[in-house]
């Protein structure tokens, strides 16, 4: 049954995808018949490119993703020095439900400033060491890196969404973080 349920969705999916190529393919038969022959090939050309990248960003996120998920979670710009080193994302169910994490180094006084601020932040809760709810995505990026090495942990309660898990963490090196966050 539910190979069924998969099967009609993909088909849908697909008829979805093909309803614009058959209407750019008829704007190109239009543009031909103008004497426009290269402009049509553009045109389809330049959406598929498009189709392309979107299909793949959505799969495969980019560090901008990441980044607006670190400013969700501490309600702050992402520091100057931050460069993520791993991160995964799961891809949205049907319920909108997914998970995401990155790992990211800052400089020491970048670190050293937001921690500071996330003490003094009172939308922000500092969690008891060891406290802190997992995702499959958060140990991925943790890698080898053990959860004990994040010394001080913060989430965020966001009102009337309780369904939303935001978590920032800060590893003993004094210039990784990990950020989590999944919708549940």
């Amino acid at each position: 049954m539910a190979l069924i349920i998969i099967l009609i969705i993909g088909i849908i999916g697909l008829t979805f995808l093909a309803i614009p190529f058959v209407l750019l393919y008829f704007l190109h038969k239009w543009l031909t018949k103008k004497g426009y022959k290269i402009l049509g090939l553009l045109i389809i050309v330049s959406y598929s490119i498009y189709t392309v990248y979107s299909i793949y960003t959505a799969i495969y996120p980019t560090d901008s993703y990441y980044f607006s998920e670190f400013k969700e979670v501490t309600l702050r710009e992402v520091p100057k020095s931050a460069i993520i080193i791993r991160k995964d994302a799961s891809y949205p169910d049907f319920h909108g439900d997914y998970c995401s994490a990155s790992l990211m180094t800052v400089s020491e006084q970048d670190y050293e400033t937001l921690l500071k601020d996330l003490i003094n932040d009172s939308r922000i809760t500092k969690n008891k060491p060891g406290e802190s709810i997992g995702s499959s995505e958060l140990e991925k990026v943790m890698g080898n890196l053990n959860k004990e090495k994040i010394i001080h942990s913060f989430t965020r309660n966001i009102a009337k969404k309780q369904d939303h898990y935001l978590l920032i963490g800060f590893l003993a090196d004094k210039k990784t973080i990990v950020v989590n966050v999944c919708v549940n």
